[in-house]
Order: C-alpha cells, then structure tokens, then sequence
C-alpha cells in the first residue's frame, strides 16, 4: 500500500499526498511547497520529509513556531506508521492508518429521548466542565476554534461566515447533513446555507425543532426524531440543534444531523462553542456591510473623490509636498480659501503616512459653540456641567493613534488653544470634569481661511501655538489659478451628478461649458460642484443652457467678496502684470516696500513667470 500525508486536522481536511521516495516534500506556506499550508502559524517552508536510508525522515527547516512529533518538539526524526506531525493548529498523518470506529466513545449515554438540553449564554463559550484544559481532545478543539475564529475575523461577506462554520463543524463532528436557518427583519425562517449543497433540495431542515430551540434559547441534542415527532427528520439517529443569539435576540439556528452512530458529548460541545462564534462574527460582518454600503453611498451623493484630481503646474506642486510631508510626524497647517479643498488634502495627507491604517477624524472647528469646544475636543466626565449626562470621550480621545483634522482652527477658544498645545508638546490633559489625566498619540492637521498670523497680532491666537501648528504648510491654489484643472472638474462634476439623477441624456451645451470656464470660481470647487448639480436637476430639457448656471455676476467682473487677503492678491498680480514681474517696480505701484511685497509673495504663493 503506497505511503501517504493526511491532513486530520485544520484547513484541508482530509487531503491526502501519496509520497514518492525519489521526491523531496517541503511543507509551509510558500508557493514552492508541494505540500501547501494555509495555517497563520506555519512559516513559508515549515517542515522538510524526504526518503532516507531506507526510511522516511521529517525535518524542521528552521521555522518560528517549531515542528512537533508525538507531541515532541522535533529538529529531524524518523517517521513511522501512524506519525502525526503536527504544525501550528494542522495535524498530519504518515501512513494508512484509518480512523477509530465512530460511536465508540465509552461515555456516550445509550438514551433514546432528548438527551441534552443547555442553555447558550451569549457573552462566553460552553464548556463541558467534565472535560479539563489538559485534556487531548479539549486542546483540539480549541485549537479547531481558534482556526475558525481567524477564519471568520477575516471574511467580511455576510454570506461567507455561516459557510466557513458549516464546513468546520461538519468534518468536525462526523454529520451527515449540516444547515442553517436564519431569520429576516420579519421575523420569518429562511434557508441560508447547507452541506452538501446537492442535498439541499432533498433535505429540509426542521422548522419546528428551529422554533423551539429559539424560543427556549436552549441548544438541543436528540437521540432520534421521535423525540419531536417531525418528519424532516425522518431517517436521522442523531439530531443538534444550536439557537444563534446576540444581546438576546435570535439570529437563527444551527442543524448538525447525522443518519448512522451518535453524537459524542464533544461533538455536542463543539458545536455549541462554534454557532456562538458564528454569532458574533456574523453581526460583526453585517454591520460591516451596513457601513460600507452607507458609506458608498454618502460618497455617491456628496460627488467626493478620493485623489486630488487636476494636473496643473501648483496641483502638481502640491501633491509632490503632500507626499513628502506625509512621511513626517509633525503637525501641518493647511491654508486656502473656503471651498478649495482643505479637508480632502488633509485625507490625501493622512492615506500616504504611516497611520493611514488608523482612523482619521473631522472636526468644524467653527460650528462647535464656544461654551462646548473643550467639551468636544477633549471630553467630560458625567455631572461636569448642565446636561453632561453621560461621560464622553472628546475628539482626542476618540482620533487616539490616528489623524485629527481641526478645519477652520483659529476658531479655537483660547482656553481650548491652551489644551490644544499641551497636547501637541506631549502632555496629557484633563477632560472637563476630570481628575484623571489623558494622554492620547495624534496627528494633528489643522486647517485655515484666515491670515493666523493677523490673529496673532491681534491676540486671539497664541503664537506658540501657531509655530507649534505649522511645523509644515501648505498652500492650496484657489480654482481660477488652476487654468486647465477647472475643465477636469467639470467634466467629473457633470458626469457624476447626470448618473446620480438619472439624467444619462443630458449634454451640456458650448455655450454653458465656455461661461464655466471663463468664470473666476470666487466659491472655489464646492462652489463649481454645487452649481453644476443644481443645473443637473433644473435643466428644462436634455441641454444645459447659460441660463440653467446659477452663476451670479458673470457679465462683469464682479465685487464678490469683502475680503482683503484676497483683493490683496489680486491688486499683487495686477501690479506684476502692468511691470513685466518686476518687484521694485511693482511695489511702488502698491506703496509697499520691497521687503513687504516679497512676503507677500511668498505668504499668498504667488509665482512669477
């Protein structure tokens, strides 16, 4: 009879490689593995068995966790009839050996009526109490367990966990027929999944033992179906079902049938333990779906990205500083005008460092009530202030090992400012209410449409905060000085929003597209994808007129904004226009020294050609 490797137990089980003694046999993780391993504990090329001397030989090659024979960590040792070689959590067999008769467990109750009735708890496992932490069998099932539950952590399809646990438990247990039912938002049973699926539609499973084990909340264990007088259940001497729980509520029911034998008591145990876990990852991976569908569909309709899209002269600029500076740990400034994308170079910043894995937190620094900034940023304790019911963990605690974007931060309150910059030296602080300091590892992008260091002179920003906040700046160029990128836009805008209201027809007319790209965008890009979604919805017929633009002002050049910075800029660029970029020159015009006009250029990042 030829030798063979049997997987007996973990992923694969079952699988079996006859061996030729001419071969070398690696075993791990690696491609080059003639005998693959998926186990998290098994190294890229494991273990070595090759032909020597007449004997078959295992070999440890040098792996992290160790190849154990017998129970015995080995380094090389002969391989005889019946070896198990065992390699994290996966077992393999050397020879022919067959499995012990099934049924024979000496402990198994010989009773022909409901046999085990337990009740599932919903925070821990069943245990046999009888069975003990040293005993071999327990020490294989928890090792089955811990498998699964990496299995499951893994897999974020609803549809997949249950799947996964069917497979496990029933080469576990021995079953004939393994199913799942599960309930809807109404209330009603349906089928889910069952093995062998090509027994699917000749084997239903027992809605009226799935009622009881719900309503009672009890796992049940029958020696035939007499027991419950249902004719699903014709045919099966042995019959497990597990009521699936969480918080209290039914998700559904676990089937375990099996046509010849009996259970065992482990076989019982095992299931109980695994549907328990089945519960839990089973919620967690739909509420994942839940947010991962609510999220796509947030993005559908605010028209976000996730690049910064345009590939002018300062876009470029600026993406190159954006990569540089997001290597780095110190805190950055960002600096431009309402609606020119603040937030999203902030994401852009924090998807390319080393804590893009981690969350990233938004906060409007402007719409936080003065009264309630501390309380926001950096928490409270419950009874600290009127209607503090409840202890709340402010936006530091909450961003902990991540990213924290403060937008519009010179809205700061100063006592809020104060905290803000002991945190950033390193400190920990004090939730409002607090007696117990907290200290928290963020990153903090801060963001601005306001001149911080006009704030400054004027007392209401503290100047080591600023130096503190803008270890690196950037500079985001408004939509007018962005030349083709505004075409780019358009088009992104336009095609997103004719998708999201059902208007694949509608074109956009030559005339409407040349006014929107000759206009001077004093709203920047939320301004433009605001008025080509209000188009989108308003346009009368299939074509986008100059008429359906709710553009204001476009016949002249209008005073759209009070705000000096800007006119600044524009009165700077003028003047170096009308000198040939000449500053001495461009400086008298403006009655500046020469000196002032060189920070101003360099403040507002205006180039000259």
């Amino acid at each position: 009879m030829a030798t063979t490797l049997t997987i007996v137990r973990g992923q694969d089980l079952e699988k079996q490689y006859v061996l030729d003694p001419d071969q070398v046999y690696r075993i791990g993780r690696g491609n080059t593995c003639q005998i693959p391993l998926s186990d998290p504990m098994s190294s890229r090329v494991h273990a070595i068995i090759r032909f020597q001397d007449g004997q078959w030989v295992v070999e440890d090659a040098s792996s992290r966790n160790g190849t154990y024979l017998g129970g015995q960590k080995i380094d090389e040792a002969l391989l005889v009839n019946g070896s198990v070689i065992r390699i994290g959590s996966t077992e393999i067999a050397f020879g022919t050996l067959e499995s012990p008769a099934e049924g024979d467990d000496a402990n198994s109750p010989a009773t022909e009526t409901l046999m085990h009735d337990v009740p599932i708890a919903n925070e821990s496992f069943y245990l046999n109490p009888n069975n003990t932490i040293y005993d071999k069998k327990r020490v294989e099932d928890l090792l089955d367990l811990y498998q699964l539950s990496i299995q499951l952590l893994r897999s974020e399809e609803p549809d997949r966990v249950p799947e996964l646990t069917l497979e496990l438990i029933k080469a576990r247990t021995k079953a004939t027929f393994v199913g799942f039912l599960w309930l809807d938002d109404h209330g009603a049973l349906q089928p889910s999944k069952s093995l062998p699926e090509n027994e699917s539609g000749k084997t239903k499973l027992s809605r009226k033992l799935t009622d009881m084990v719900i309503r009672n909340q009890r796992a049940v264990w029958f020696k035939n179906q007499q027991a419950v007088r249902d004719v699903a259940l014709k045919g099966f001497s042995d019959v497990i079902c597990v009521p699936l729980l969480s918080d209290n509520k039914p998700l559904g029911a676990i089937h375990v049938y099996r046509e010849d034998k009996e259970f065992k008591d482990s076989d019982f145990d095992f299931t109980i333990s695994a549907s328990q876990i089945l519960s839990m990852a089973l919620v967690r991976a739909r509420r994942q779906a839940i947010l991962q569908t609510r999220n796509e569909q947030l993005v559908a309709r605010s028209a976000d990205f996730d690049e910064l899209l345009g590939d002018s002269v300062p876009m470029k600029t600026l993406k190159e500083r954006i990569v540089r500076v997001a290597a780095a740990s110190g805190c950055v400034l960002i600096r431009g005008e309402s609606g020119s994308g603040k937030e999203l170079v902030a994401r852009a910043l924090h998807r390319a460092s080393p804590r893009a894995d981690r969350p990233m937190l938004s906060v409007n620094c402007a719409a936080i009530p003065s009264e309630l900034m501390e309380s926001q940023l950096f928490g409270h304790k419950k009874g600290a202030f009127t209607g503090a019911d409840s202890d709340h963990p402010g936006w530091f605690q909450q961003a902990h090992t991540g990213t924290l974007f403060l937008d519009e931060v010179g809205e700061l309150t100063l006592e809020g400012q104060a905290k803000l910059l002991r945190i950033l030296e390193g400190h920990p602080f004090l939730p409002v209410g607090s007696k117990q300091e907290v200290r928290v590892d963020v990153r903090v992008i801060a963001a601005t449409n306001r001149d911080l260091r006009e704030f400054v002179q004027q007392k209401r920003f503290r100047e080591d905060l600023y130096y503190r906040l803008s270890v690196f700046e950037l500079s985001i160029p408004p939509l007018r000085e962005r030349g083709t990128d505004v075409g780019k836009l358009i088009h992104h805008f336009f095609e997103h929003f004719r998708k999201l209201h059902g208007r694949q027809k509608l074109q956009l007319s030559p005339d409407a597209l040349e006014l929107l790209l000759k206009y001077h965008w004093p709203g920047n890009v939320r301004q433009l994808r605001n008025v080509i979604d209000s188009a989108v919805v308003m346009a009368a017929d299939d074509e986008i007129r100059s008429s359906d633009l709710g553009l204001r002002d476009t016949g002249s050049e209008p005073i759209e904004t009070l705000r000096i910075d800007q006119w600044e800029q524009r009165l700077i660029r003028e003047a170096l226009k009308r000198t040939g970029d000449k500053v001495p020159e461009a400086a008298v015009l403006l009655g500046l020294s020469r000196a002032t006009l060189y920070r101003k250029l360099e403040e507002y990042n205006i180039e000259r050609s």
